[in-house]
């Protein structure tokens, strides 16, 4: 269990969700992607940081962008696709957004690391 929790942290953040919130934002105009995005980043990275996963947070971002950009390069942005985005490319945005959500995300692991140490204190003092 202890090597396989770090796996699935990883492998739930290797999904493209800055691709897929814009996609969904271009056919719905539904901002709830860019939501539900934040929260699952927010939380993966509370757990990264609770048992410290720092390979699983970092790999998991990279591979994350990688596919969001890929992605979009598959999609061959057309026209309609770049001036939705404007004043930004789609390749603007998919940077913007991951550079946003990587810094949310780097907020919340150095507090969930703070509150991992303070129970393992804690936990020492007791015994």
């Amino acid at each position: 269990m202890r090597r396989l929790l770090p796996f699935i942290i990883f492998t739930i953040y290797c999904i493209p969700y800055v691709y897929l919130s814009m996609q969904k934002d271009f056919e719905d105009g539904s901002k709830a992607n860019y939501i539900i995005m934040a929260m699952v980043t927010v939380v993966l990275s509370y757990l990264s940081g609770l048992i410290r996963a720092d390979s699983s947070l970092i790999l998991g971002n990279i591979v994350s962008f990688s596919t969001s950009y890929f992605y979009n390069a598959l999609r061959l942005p057309g026209p309609k696709w770049e001036k939705y985005f404007s004043p930004f490319t789609s390749v603007e945005q998919i940077v913007l957004i991951s550079l946003a959500a990587l810094v949310l995300q780097m907020i919340v692991y150095t507090l969930a690391r703070k509150r991992a140490k303070r129970y393992i204190r804690k936990a020492m003092i007791s015994k």
